[in-house]
């Protein structure tokens, strides 16, 4: 007989709390892009500036799960994806390209004497049997009569 194991599943749904935020500029962007980064962001107001000084203040509504923040998601653009695709293979083709060539070189290089011999022994082939004026170089032809 098999045991099932039952996962605890949270019923209550996540509460919604406001809190102000009152720093400087910078501090205050902060904050609220680590708040809607993290998913949680319902809503926030316009920032408004603190009287007679440099900092301002912004409502912010988000979510409290009672447990940590899931990871931001990253979405990936169309434009990485291609790179990301085109480069390896690019990089791939010319690898594969300069193998090849250096193999094709080193048969040619080791082939260079039989190469060289088959060309040496076809020109002869051609100067024995070109004609030059009346009479066939050595080789006599079916036509030539001597």
């Amino acid at each position: 007989m098999t045991r099932t194991q039952l996962t605890r599943v949270q019923t209550r749904r996540p509460t919604v709390v406001a809190r102000r935020i009152v720093g400087t500029p910078a501090e205050v962007a902060a904050t609220v892009a680590l708040v809607r980064d993290s998913g949680r962001l319902v809503s926030m107001t316009a920032p408004r500036q603190v009287p007679g000084d440099s900092r301002v203040t912004v409502t912010v509504r988000f979510l409290n799960t009672g447990r940590p923040a899931p990871a931001p998601v990253r979405r990936l653009r169309p434009g990485h994806v291609i790179a990301a695709v085109t480069v390896p293979t690019l990089g791939a083709v010319a690898v594969a390209g300069y193998l090849a060539a250096v193999h094709l070189a080193q048969a040619v290089r080791a082939a260079f004497p039989l190469i060289a011999g088959v060309v040496l022994v076809l020109v002869a082939i051609v100067l024995l049997l070109r004609r030059s004026g009346r009479c066939c170089p050595g080789l006599h032809c079916p036509g030539c009569g001597h």
